[in-house]
């Protein structure tokens, strides 16, 4: 199936934004924050968003994990200047 420039642009952007959230969502279940159903549906997201990224850079050439990891380096980047 054949997908449009933008749709592979808005792929690529997820691909490196959700790992980071991911490793996130993972450090405030260290710290206890959520409450066990939400900490119990946090690590069910965290699972399925490592295990998409490890199948799509299995598939993917190395320019495109080249790109994921910029994003994911200029997003943390962005999160860190914009939330202090």
């Amino acid at each position: 199936m054949k997908v449009s420039i933008e749709t592979e642009k808005k792929l690529l952007v997820l691909c490196g934004v959700l790992p980071v959230l991911a490793d996130y969502i993972e450090d405030l279940n260290m710290e206890f924050v959520f409450s066990k159903n939400i900490k119990r549906k946090a690590n069910m997201l965290m699972d399925e968003i490592r295990q998409n990224d490890e199948r799509i850079l299995k598939h993917t050439d190395m320019e495109v994990n080249a790109q994921q990891i910029d994003i994911q380096r200029a997003f943390r980047e962005w999160v860190k200047e914009n939330f202090n």
